[in-house]
């Protein structure tokens, strides 16, 4: 019988070793580096062509690798920081397992030079994928260079799967920045493929280290932290209150100099700032924890990035506790504004009919106040304006809207009236509409639009749900869901309509960016300035923002930016130019938005249901949340008990 179990052939092996280590031209980065730190270098040298797929070359002045070792680091499994497996409990380095030279040589053009100061020559070593080319004597300084090029030739589906230049490089400069970040005695510097991107002085200085990586700007508001207990230490720098990102990118954790992902970091984190930050907000944060080896496993992934802790229990009180402690000794906590108690029309005024005409809803973007109902005219992005056509009289009641709303079972709630301030789950990587459903929101549905003209506000809960009625059916409605629907179709028409135009400001707003931030910058410069943005250079990292599209109105043009980048870098791809746009929209119909807990009279809520009744899709936001829930007449009737 022909066997059916067989050994792969070496060469095959090593390249699915190398894929669990080499993910991308940043994974080789990362592996390079931690050799030259564990070496012993002061300064390392990156440089890379392209997206790192034609050149990545690291230099040292490390200690560099002996005559009779060079043949054996690139063997696999050949290690000279452990001999044992009890030495894990003990591992200060940050390479342990003797993958990461044979990985890389196996899927790429590998050539090492190096030289040890004991010796008068150096030695170099040529391979193609994991072959051995060439060995022989060569003039060099003290330390060692790795040159990799034609990385993942013999693999080309690897390729495929890599992203455009600026994102790769972008990943590849995030991951300097981060392990700058774990050792600022260490001088770093990054080119690309001529210029200087990043350079660290390796003065030891943390915060002037944050400062190249992040940007001088963060770096002077950082708080510093330092705490210890027993055998831990925790120190590095975290952000006050009021500086906070929409995603947790510039968060970095170290343990021992090792750069790690941790979701327990990041929850202790976000535990000492409880209270003290808005939900779904993430400070900015460069900690270094130091514990003892024995401590923590790093040997969970080739990668070394995903660790486990022995006494997490333990740790997250200290760390959680040491960052209040940072931000209540700092400095005062910023006050928030007390939220004013709702006021409630007189009981003659509670039933009202629905309006003759259509108003306009006035908005103030910089103020939390509703402003009063106004017919006259108003500047148009301060506007929320309807169709100019009249409402007809119909005989449909509110049972058609809510039979309609039945068939959406992950809208409807029928779990009595303590549901109408629960939020359903956001989920912004599969928003509601796209662009390719531009056509359908000229098409409003009218049964929906007559409908809910015919039903009225009865009052606000919380200040921020709106409960209207037809005399059978309640509705409890999200406002600021209700209202960013509104905002998202009338921006997706005005930027269907016309042309986009921009309007400049009158003095130029400074941004800083950090590294992988000007990456996406540069890689969607183009379709910026087709939505309207301007930006000029202005030095490293530094651009002047002199125009925004006209859509932006009156908030803060720099935020805006900022936060969309983040969002972009967040979901970890690379977007169409629909998608980009599309981003940008939600952003300034949330912004532009009713938010929870501004006081609505029962004027303006009428205009608002009005006005979700001229919506192609009045069901939810554009993030997939609801807008609206409902409660039958009889659902009450049983919770009193009454049928």
């Amino acid at each position: 019988m022909t066997p059916i179990i067989h050994i792969l052939d070496s060469h095959s092996a090593n390249q699915i070793a190398a894929g669990e280590v080499v993910e991308r031209p940043a994974s080789v980065v990362k592996e390079l580096v931690e050799n030259a730190l564990d070496a012993g270098a002061k300064h390392i040298d990156i440089t890379i062509e392209g997206n790192g797929v034609p050149l990545i070359r690291v230099r040292d002045d490390g200690s560099g690798i002996g005559v009779s070792d060079l043949p054996l680091a690139v063997i696999r499994h050949a290690t000279s920081k452990i001999s044992q497996i009890e030495d894990l409990d003990h591992l200060r380095t940050l390479g342990f397992r003797g993958e990461a030279l044979p990985s890389i040589a196996s899927v790429s053009h590998l050539e090492i030079s190096s030289r040890p100061a004991r010796e008068v020559v150096g030695l170099s070593l040529t391979l193609n994928g994991g072959e051995q080319v060439e060995y022989k004597e060569v003039g060099c300084p003290v330390g060692t260079s790795v040159t990799v090029r034609n990385l993942f030739f013999n693999t080309p589906a690897r390729l495929k799967f890599l992203k455009s230049t600026p994102t790769e490089f972008g990943l590849i400069s995030d991951t300097v920045g981060r392990i700058a970040l774990a050792h600022p005695d260490i001088a770093f510097s990054l080119t690309h493929p001529q210029q200087v991107v990043l350079q660290t002085s390796g003065r030891g200085d943390l915060r002037e280290t944050i400062g190249a990586i992040l940007g001088h700007t963060i770096a002077r508001q950082l708080i510093p932290l330092k705490g210890q207990h027993e055998d831990w230490q925790l120190e590095g720098f975290i952000s006050p209150p009021d500086l906070v990102r929409s995603s947790r990118q510039a968060q970095t954790f170290m343990i021992n100099g090792r750069i790690v992902r941790s979701p327990f970091l990041s929850r202790a984190l976000e535990e000492g700032y409880h209270t003290l930050v808005p939900v779904k907000l993430h400070p900015v944060a460069v900690l270094h924890l130091l514990v003892p080896p024995s401590d923590y496993d790093v040997n969970v992934h080739p990668t070394k990035m995903d660790v486990r802790f022995k006494s997490e229990q333990a740790l997250t009180p200290f760390i959680s506790r040491a960052i209040y402690q940072a931000l209540i000794t700092s400095k005062p906590l910023p006050s928030f504004k007390t939220i004013p108690t709702p006021s409630f029309p007189p009981k003659s005024s509670m039933i009202s009919s629905p309006p003759e005409s259509p108003r306009a809803i006035v908005r103030t973007p910089k103020s939390n106040e509703v402003l009063k109902i106004s017919e006259t005219a108003v500047p148009r992005e301060e506007t929320i304006r309807m169709d100019d056509h009249a409402y007809e009289p119909n005989t449909l009641d509110l049972k058609q809207l809510t039979d309609s709303i039945q068939g959406k079972p992950d809208i409807v709630q029928r779990q009595g009236f303590a549901l109408a301030h629960q939020e359903s789950p956001v989920d912004s990587e599969t928003p509601n509409d796209t662009f390719t459903q531009l056509d359908l929101l000229d098409q409003v549905n009218p049964q929906v639009r007559d409908v809910l003209t015919r039903i009225w506000p009865l009052a606000q809960l919380f200040n921020t749900y709106i409960l209207a009625t037809d005399g059978e059916i309640l509705l409890v409605i999200d406002q600021h869901a209700a209202h960013e629907r509104i905002n998202y179709e009338r921006l997706l028409k005005e930027f269907k309509q016309r042309e986009q135009s921009s309007q400049a400001l009158l003095i130029p707003l400074p941004m800083e960016f950090t590294l992988q931030e000007e990456q996406v910058l540069l890689e969607h410069l183009w379709l910026l300035n087709e939505m309207g943005f301007v930006l000029e250079q202005f030095g490293s990292q530094t651009y002047l923002l002199r125009g925004v599209p006209v859509q932006t109105g009156d908030f803060q043009a720099d935020s805006l930016l900022r936060q969309f980048i983040e969002e972009v870098i967040q979901k970890n791809s690379t977007p169409s130019s629909e998608k980009l746009l599309e981003e940008w929209i939600y952003l300034l119909a949330c912004k532009e938005s009713i938010k929870a807990q501004d006081s609505l009279s029962l004027l303006e809520m009428e205009q608002l249901i009005a006005q979700l009744g001229q919506t192609h899709n009045p069901y939810t936001c554009p993030h997939g949340r609801p807008t609206m829930i409902k409660m039958t007449r009889s659902e009450l009737e049983k919770r009193f008990y009454r049928t």
